[in-house]
């Protein structure tokens, strides 16, 4: 393992224990997602998909959204929203990077993009293209951290440790689109960066 390897997994380790010794005694006000808007721009939401008991309690988060999109005449829009009202022992948000090949979707790759902001701030989304058995898709996610759009799990944490000493709050959601591959990957991108474009400045409001 190269030393820079080392110092991530380190500060990895580090900011995951700061953050829950910080936010012991914190929590965010509870959020009422039941109300987060069922038309986006152009996409309108048809039903909602229940998180089942066993993932839900594995997961730990405070309130989901689990529901597709639909706009246009192209293949639905899947969104999943897992929220935090503070990270504490045990519970904590799980990086898709992780939580997706652990269902059997293997990723064929990653990279990270530039999402322009309302306000003009930078964020930035992370881009995988995975593959179970025949079936592929792009999934773009985010971690929305009280105002900001990042795409890195370290500058996540690192930005929850901080917050959670200066603010006293590491409150945060995990913010994932999915689209299935149906003509062809670049479709399925446009699809999906079209989608986020929309959604940022409402999750940006709502949490």
């Amino acid at each position: 393992m190269n030393s820079t390897r080392t110092a991530i997994l380190l500060a990895l380790l580090l900011a995951t224990a700061a953050i829950a010794h910080a936010s012991r005694s914190t929590s965010a006000p509870p959020i009422a997602v039941d109300g987060f808007p069922r038309t986006i721009g152009s996409w309108q939401a048809g039903a909602d998909t229940p998180v089942d008991p066993e993932t839900a309690s594995l997961l730990g988060a405070d309130a989901y959204i689990n529901r597709s999109y639909a706009g246009g005449n192209g293949t639905p829009v899947g969104l999943y929203i897992a929220y935090y009202s503070s990270q504490r022992p045990g519970v904590s948000i799980h990086s898709p990077l992780h939580c997706l090949p652990g269902t059997g979707w293997e990723p064929l790759s990653v990279a990270t993009l530039d999402v322009a902001r309302p306000d003009g701030s930078p964020g930035r989304v992370r881009e995988m293209i995975v593959r179970k058995n025949l079936d592929r898709a792009v999934v773009l996610y985010w971690y929305e951290v009280q105002g900001r759009m990042i795409a890195s799990e370290l500058a996540s944490k690192m930005l929850l440790l901080a917050n959670s000493v200066r603010l006293h709050r590491s409150d945060a959601a995990l913010v994932r689109v999915s689209v299935p591959v149906t003509q062809s990957t670049e479709d399925a991108q446009q699809r999906a960066a079209a989608f986020v474009r929309d959604l940022a400045p409402r999750v940006a409001h709502w949490f």
